[in-house]
C-alpha cells in the first residue's frame, strides 16, 4: 500500500507533467508546429549525429570534473566510476524535474566511496555550482553582444547585481570555513560547514581548482557548439554568436525544476531568445526540440548502462565499498 510520501512523489510528477503539457500548449498558440515538423524531416542527420557525439564528449569531461572535485575532498574514486555514474544520471535527468533525479542517483552511487553521505552530497552540489559558474561566465561574455544587438543597456546593472550577490555568497562561505568549528550547531550547520570548507579548499588550491573550472567552462562552450551544429543541421540561419547569446541563458532557465527534463521551459526560453535578437522563434523551438531529443539519446545510453548493471549492482556496490576502503587505507 502506498505511503503518504509516495503519494506526494506521484502528485509532484503529475504536476510536472501538467506544467510541461501546459507550456507546450501556450507555445503552440504562437508557433507553427507544421513548419517545425518539416524542418525535422529535412534535417541533416550527419550534423545532428555529430552533435550527439559532442554531447557524449561533454559527459566525458563532466565526469572528469566531478572526479577532480571528489579528489579535492579526499575521495579517490577511479575515473571509470565517475564516468559511469554521470552517464547513468543522464538517463534520470530526462525523466525527472530539473535534473534532480540524476543528482540523487549520483549521491546514492558515489556515497560508498565517501566517508559519509554528506561528503557525497557536497561533491554533487559543488559540481552543480561549478557548472552554474561556467554558465554565468558565458552569459557575461554574451551580454555585450546582446546589448550591441538590441541596444538595451538596462541588463548591465542587473548582471552587476547578480555578480555582487555571488561574490557576497562566496565571501560568506570562506568566512564560515575559516571561523567556525566542526561538530557544533547540529547536523545542518555541520553540513554547511563541511561544504564551506570544501569551497574554501578550492580557493586555497588554484592548481587543482583552475582545471576544474576550465573543464566546466569548456563543457558549456561545447553546449553552444552543439546548438550551432544542430542549427546548421536544421538549415537555420543562425551564427555561432547568436548561439552564444541565447544558449547559456536557455540552459540556465531549463534547469528550473518546474517540468519534466526541462521540456516546455527550454522551448519557451529558446523561442523568446530567438525573438529577442531578431530571429525566427519557430526555428528556436525546432532547435530546442532537437537538442532535447539529442539529450534523450545520450540519456538512453546511460539508461542501458544502468539497466544492464542491475543484475550485478549489489555485488558491484559491495566491491566498490571494498575498493574504496583500500583507497582510503593507502592514503
Amino acid at each position: 500500500m502506498a505511503t503518504s510520501h509516495q503519494y506526494q512523489k506521484i502528485l509532484l510528477v503529475l504536476a510536472k507533467v501538467a506544467v510541461t503539457v501546459g507550456l507546450f500548449v501556450l507555445i503552440a498558440r504562437k508557433i507553427d508546429f507544421a513548419d517545425i515538423g518539416e524542418r525535422l524531416i529535412a534535417a541533416d542527420i550527419l550534423l545532428l549525429t555529430l552533435a550527439v557525439g559532442i554531447i557524449f564528449l561533454q559527459v566525458v569531461l563532466n565526469a572528469e570534473r566531478w572526479r577532480r572535485l571528489l579528489f579535492l575532498d579526499g575521495v579517490r574514486a577511479p575515473y571509470a566510476i565517475s564516468f559511469r555514474y554521470y552517464l547513468e544520471a543522464m538517463f534520470f535527468n530526462q525523466a525527472l524535474p530539473g535534473a534532480v533525479g540524476g543528482d540523487v542517483l549520483r549521491v546514492y552511487r558515489i556515497r560508498r566511496w565517501c566517508d559519509g553521505l554528506g561528503q557525497a552530497v557536497n561533491s554533487v552540489i559543488l559540481d552543480r555550482l561549478t557548472g552554474l559558474f561556467s554558465l554565468c561566465v558565458l552569459i557575461a561574455l554574451g551580454l555585450p553582444l546582446l546589448v550591441s544587438r538590441i541596444g538595451d543597456t538596462g541588463l548591465i546593472p542587473a548582471l552587476a547585481m547578480i555578480a555582487g550577490l555571488g561574490g557576497i555568497g562566496l565571501v560568506g562561505l570562506v568566512l564560515i570555513a575559516r571561523m567556525s568549528e566542526n561538530g557544533r550547531g547540529g547536523k545542518l550547520r555541520g553540513a554547511i560547514i563541511r561544504f564551506a570548507r570544501m569551497a574554501d579548499r578550492m580557493i586555497r588550491r588554484p592548481s587543482q581548482s583552475i582545471p576544474i573550472l576550465a573543464l566546466a567552462v569548456l563543457t558549456q562552450v561545447l553546449s553552444v557548439t552543439v546548438a550551432y551544429i544542430s542549427a546548421r543541421g536544421l538549415s537555420l540561419e543562425v551564427s555561432f554568436t547568436d548561439c552564444l547569446i541565447v544558449i547559456p541563458t536557455t540552459i540556465l532557465v531549463a534547469t528550473l525544476p518546474v517540468s519534466l527534463g526541462g521540456w516546455g521551459v527550454r522551448e519557451g526560453a529558446m523561442a523568446s531568445g530567438f525573438a529577442l535578437i531578431g530571429l525566427d522563434p519557430t526555428g528556436g523551438v525546432a532547435l530546442s526540440v532537437v537538442l532535447g531529443l539529442q539529450l534523450v539519446v545520450v540519456g538512453l545510453i546511460g539508461g542501458a548502462v544502468w539497466l544492464l548493471g542491475g543484475a550485478v549492482r549489489v555485488s558491484e556496490e559491495a566491491e566498490a565499498e571494498a575498493e574504496a576502503a583500500v583507497f582510503r587505507e593507502g592514503e
